[in-house]
């Protein structure tokens, strides 16, 4: 009975991650055949080498087509997914380099997974640096793809919201932009946005800040300080977080959402690049709030 137990135990350990995985625990968790690792670089560095069995995944085919601050269509990305072989209960991990566009692109998956109701997912914490320090013999240049198509299959998910939903309930809840301090105070012009500053009542919470030098990310202590005393914010509290776009958002909102569990953590879909448009927009510029 007890082997059993410790059996349970041990296989929910492989298959179930938190929202940041360890290079060592990534590690540990190579036999585990519904493991997926997904690689969110470019071709080209991807190709001067990976994470061994890691296959490459392209954002670019996450998006609308004509409209890149949206998502592409359900369709469309359960479709590619079951081209990188995901299965309703595989494990996925999402690892990028070190630039800030890598980093962002391993939370957007993220999201775009999360958002269509899939949420066994991991990022590697420290992205591939943090892999090579520790395991720089399980690396690979030769390319991996997915055995077999997945069977995946997406959900609808209340996660994204539209300029129609932030109007109407501004009033009730909190919003959160991880720009810059900078755009946010109004000091600098986010790019292809014509309004300057901030949607009104909006808490400057930049993504960034959350990360160590080495891109790991700070202990959750220090993360609940800065939501929760600093913010004043709670685990069950409505919050929509906004970036210029869709994509620079991702990383902020995932931190909420699923490293510490703020549920109701919801992100304004066409962003600040929708609201900066807009024909007399308002904004406040010049001031913290």
């Amino acid at each position: 009975m007890k082997f059993f137990l410790l059996s349970i135990i041990t296989f929910i350990h492989l298959v179930a991650f938190d929202a940041f995985i360890t290079p060592s625990k990534l590690k540990d968790s190579f036999e585990n055949k519904k493991l997926i690792i997904l690689d969110v670089t470019t071709k080209e560095i991807y190709k001067t080498g990976h994470i061994k069995n890691a296959i490459h995944a392209d954002i670019s085919l996450f998006r609308d087509i004509k409209e890149p601050s949206l998502l592409a269509p359900k369709e469309k990305i359960e479709q590619e997914l079951k081209k990188l072989g995901l299965n309703s209960d595989s494990s996925v991990v999402i690892y990028s380099r070190s630039s800030e566009q890598s980093i962002l692109s391993s939370s957007f998956l993220a999201l775009v997974l999360i958002q269509g109701g899939f949420e066994n997912i991991s990022i590697l914490n420290g992205g591939y640096m943090a892999w090579v320090f520790e395991n720089e013999f399980l690396v690979s240049s030769e390319p991996s793809y997915a055995q077999n198509d997945g069977n995946v299959t997406l959900t609808k998910t209340n996660i994204l919201v539209d300029l129609e939903y932030l109007k109407n309930n501004t009033s009730k809840i909190m919003l959160l932009d991880a720009r810059s301090p900078m755009e946010y105070f109004g000091v600098e012009k986010s790019k292809d946005i014509n309004a300057i500053g901030h949607i009104p009542h909006a808490k400057s919470s930049y993504y960034k800040d959350k990360f160590l030098k080495d891109n790991t990310l700070r202990e959750k202590e220090e993360l609940e300080q800065i939501y929760i005393e600093g913010h004043e914010l709670q685990p069950e509290d409505e919050i929509i977080v906004y970036g210029d776009t869709i994509y620079s958002a991702s990383m902020e909102w995932y931190i909420l959402y699923k490293h510490l569990n703020f549920k109701n953590a919801k992100l304004y879909e066409k962003s600040f690049i929708e609201w900066g448009n807009l024909d007399n927009a308002a904004v406040t510029r010049f001031k913290w709030e």
